[in-house]
């Protein structure tokens, strides 16, 4: 956020690296330009009601991993050694595509109804933590 769109008082705690998320004093704004779109979500300190993360992946790549996994093994026994291969660089690259596509994904929700969603590209839990430790030392600092 820039400096032009403080309230008055207002002054920025912590912001991401690309300035998609800021915290202030006064509250939390999420800002997405994706695709020649723009999505604005802010949220006063004193309505946030909860945040959450949770780290999302793609299932169907692991169960195709695991699948093609158990069926190698099974035509390894049974059948030609090429299919058995075949099964196995599948379920491999299955795996691989579901450790690489898992991302940390942050939601925090008003009181009102309204949620801020992110995806927390490289970042550590920790970096995640003191964020929302920041977010919620904010907000106490809010309370008469």
């Amino acid at each position: 956020m820039e400096d032009k769109y403080l309230l008055d008082g207002e002054s920025i705690i912590t912001q991401s690296g690309d300035k998609s998320i800021t915290l202030t004093n006064y509250r939390l704004r999420f800002l997405s330009k994706y695709a020649g779109r723009d999505h604005l979500v802010s949220i006063l300190l004193e309505k946030i009601a909860s945040i959450e993360i949770v780290y999302k992946g793609y299932q169907l790549f692991l169960s195709i991993g695991i699948v093609s996994f158990v069926f190698g093994i099974f035509l390894g026994f049974f059948v030609e050694q090429q299919t058995f291969f075949l099964a196995l660089v599948i379920g491999a690259i299955s795996i691989v595509l579901y450790i690489t596509t898992r991302r940390h994904v942050v939601t925090i929700a008003s009181d009102g109804g309204s949620k801020i969603n992110f995806h927390a590209r490289n970042m550590k839990v920790e970096m995640l933590l003191e964020f929302i430790n920041k977010v919620e030392n904010a907000k106490m600092a809010k309370k008469p």
